[in-house]
């Protein structure tokens, strides 16, 4: 909703407690830190904001239903503090401001004009975050573009007096565009009015309503620009090869005659399927250039992520692409796709003794339609474009119902329902065998039943399971790894791999003998130019998951200090798991210069979730105790196992050992681990050197291929 500023002001003196709660209920934010800072920040604004020529302008207020200071960038999971609406000289104007309840201790600079290090971690200086929200706004807000209004932004520093720190060099030119105020009196009364004035010279209600309503939405010929780009082989970091051509004009063909023959209100899936290395993710970046590009398809088209990894490096690669932060919003979570149930919204309505099972989503989702507007309407997107897709939430699936997941509130049902329902046109990539976590329960069946649900007109699948770009090409390997991990019946007995001198195998398998040897193997690697990693399966605890600087610890207090034997004399190595501040996953996955990564990519260890999706010329593979060979079959050392997003499969497993037998529950968990290490140990394109943590492992796998114990 929207309110005069001389309302809000009045607001904040007289009830801060309840604007203060209605911001609660609207963000989904409790946290005693996050009260406080509302408590304290919002009479510094009212007095900010209480200059009599402020007073008849708007203040965005989110969405109607509750008020909220936190204005939700559209599609996005971004909040900006406040949003100043009017008009300027020659068009409409909204002022985004950003509120830091911070002072300057601890502060540093650093060498990147869009960092500061706060207590030894680099974060997003104040200034870059609200040129973040003021550039989505620009290219991604329907009101925005069609009414060409201009967005500018500022930083007010509600705690801080001396902000010297924040506006020295290299953060002059940035200041300089999204200026930064202090709460001093002299600075509020002259700098901050000032800027104010510049972008706002009178009220515009009907601007402002415009951008309350306004949804996500794109800059066709900045799309058309991006688009260009990715389907120029010669400037794309999508490069298409050999087979994955033919699955790409394959897929874009049974796309075309679907626009051929829809008319524009008919909806349509289309399920691409594919085994790890069939080239599903540059898949996806082709097709969503490809359609971005379309004739028939006049709206947006999306990219939808389905995990933090995943959404950290999609939105990295587009910024590669474009060499613009604008190429982040052409990615939507998958979480962005919920109408807006919120786990508050849940609370409230159980208050009133309303029952919101999990089960009962449908009737959930029409309850809090009743009094509020959808976030995510339907078919407001024209083409979403799911990688990943066996990622998505279903927390309806018997056993695990109700399995909480990160950002979604589980009583609204399955994302996959909500992202057909949102979008006209629905691309899912997905490959089944590579479903890892407890809330990963999506499969083709439920995307083909909600499908039907919706009244879909137009659902193709299209396999590519003949195509292999990873693992020497070879299809053979993939095969003899399902058969290996217990995934898939033995082809044919007795059939061993490796990679050899005669030409048996393409692809290298090679066991090494302690976990410094795969230092050993891949460093030569680097040299020549290669990309490598080092992964494992969740077989250590994250121990500096929440350390700000985990590479300046001692080795013992890293989560990988392994004890071993070479030339008589014990040993350790150490490494710690992907460091992912803020779940900047792309750290590790593409290691961006200034990070620890690009300095020494074996520096550090990627788990599965992370490196889904993701190849690399050759990887060190950690075998862990998780998984093992004993008795003749694959078992489980639960005492081994560390996966948090597993606690209810765990936990039934856990039991089912108590009691001395190996149920259902187990055999999940001894599934999960064969999918995770299918995951790993399909990354590379030219070879794997793996060692083993348990003997009886090891020599199981060594005697699956040609090269001889030790």
């Amino acid at each position: 909703m929207l309110i005069k500023v001389a309302d809000f002001c009045q607001q904040v003196q007289s009830n801060l407690f309840g604007l203060v709660e209605r911001l609660i209920e609207a963000t989904n934010r409790s946290s005693t830190n996050e009260i406080l800072a509302w408590q304290k920040s919002l009479p510094k604004l009212s007095i900010a904001l209480s200059e009599p020529d402020l007073k008849d302008f708007h203040l965005s207020l989110g969405f109607s239903g509750g008020i909220s200071l936190e204005y939700k960038l559209p599609a996005a999971s971004a909040w900006c503090d406040a949003v100043l609406l009017g008009r300027g000289k020659t068009a409409p104007s909204a002022v985004m401001i950003e509120l830091k309840d911070w002072d300057t201790t601890g502060i540093r600079k650093s060498s990147s004009e869009n960092l500061v290090e706060y207590q030894g971690v680099l974060i997003s200086h104040p200034s870059d975050q609200v040129r973040g929200y003021a550039e989505y706004c620009q290219n991604f807000h329907s009101t925005i573009l069609n009414t060409k209004a201009i967005v500018a932004g500022c930083v007010f520093f509600t705690n801080a007096g001396d902000l010297s720190i924040y506006r020295q060099s290299p953060y002059g030119d940035l200041v300089s565009r999204y200026p930064v105020f202090s709460s001093q009196h002299r600075e509020v009364q002259a700098s901050l009015a000032s800027f104010l004035a510049q972008h706002l010279y009178r009220p515009d209600f009907a601007f402002a309503k415009d951008f309350e309503a306004g949804t996500y939405a794109q800059n066709r010929s900045l799309m058309e620009q991006v688009a260009n780009l990715i389907l120029d082989d010669g400037k794309t970091v999508f490069v298409l090869l050999d087979e994955q051509r033919k699955g790409y004009e394959l897929c874009l063909t049974e796309i075309d005659k679907i626009l051929e023959s829809a008319r524009q209100d008919e909806k349509a899936i289309i399920i691409i399927k594919g085994p790890p290395g069939s080239g599903k993710s540059v898949l996806a970046a082709k097709l969503w250039a490809a359609l971005a590009k379309h004739p028939r398809i006049r709206d947006s088209v999306v990219m939808t992520s389905t995990s933090g990894s995943q959404n950290s490096n999609w939105s990295s690669l587009f910024e590669l692409q474009t060499n613009h932060r604008f190429g982040r919003g052409i990615i939507v979570k998958s979480n962005q796709y919920n109408p807006g149930l919120t786990n508050n919204w849940v609370t409230q309505v159980r208050g009133k003794g309303h029952a919101v099972p999990v089960s009962d989503w449908r009737r959930n989702v029409a309850l809090y339609l009743q009094d509020h507007e959808h976030r995510m309407g339907d078919n407001a997107i024209e083409v979403s474009i799911v990688d990943e897709a066996h990622a998505l939430v279903d927390p309806t699936v018997p056993n695990v119902e109700g399995v909480a997941a990160s950002g979604w509130c589980v009583q609204a049902g399955p994302q996959g329902y909500h992202i057909i329902r949102s979008s006209r046109i629905t691309v899912f990539l997905m490959d089944s065998e590579q479903s890892y976590r407890d809330n990963e329960t999506t499969t083709h069946a439920s995307l083909r039943g909600w499908a039907s649900e919706l009244g879909v007109n137009h659902v193709l699948e299209i396999s590519l399971g003949d195509a292999q770009f990873r693992c020497g090409g070879s299809k053979e390997y993939v095969s003899w790894l399902d058969s290996l991990l217990g995934l898939s019946p033995a082809q044919n007995s007795g059939v061993k791999w490796r990679k050899s001198p005669d030409g048996t195998g393409v692809f290298g398998f090679d066991i090494v003998e302690d976990p410094e040897e795969l230092d050993d193997r891949l460093s030569p690697m680097l040299k020549q130019g290669k990309s490598t990693r080092l992964v494992a399966s969740y077989g250590r605890k994250w121990v500096t998951k929440s350390i700000a600087n985990p590479h300046s610890l001692r080795p013992e207090k890293l989560d990988f200090h392994i004890p071993y034997r070479r030339n008589g004399h014990t040993k350790y190595w150490s490494r710690i798991w992907n460091y992912a501040p803020n779940q900047q996953y792309q750290l590790f996955v593409q290691a961006p210069n200034g990070s620890p990564m690009h300095e020494n990519p074996l520096c550090e260890v990627g788990c599965p979730y992370v490196v889904r999706g993701f190849d690399y010329d050759f990887l060190g593979v950690l075998w862990l105790k998780d998984l093992v060979w004993r008795n003749g079959r694959w078992m489980v050392n639960l005492d081994g196992v560390f996966e948090t997003a597993w606690n209810i499969s765990l936990g039934r497993a856990r039991k089912e050992q108590r009691d001395g037998i190996i149920g259902p529950n187990t055999e999940t968990i001894i599934h999960r681990l064969q999918r995770g290490y299918r995951i790993l140990l399909s990354r590379a394109i030219h070879g794997v050197f793996i060692w083993f943590e348990d003997e009886e492992t090891r020599e199981h796998v060594r005697s699956q291929i040609g090269q001889p114990g030790k």
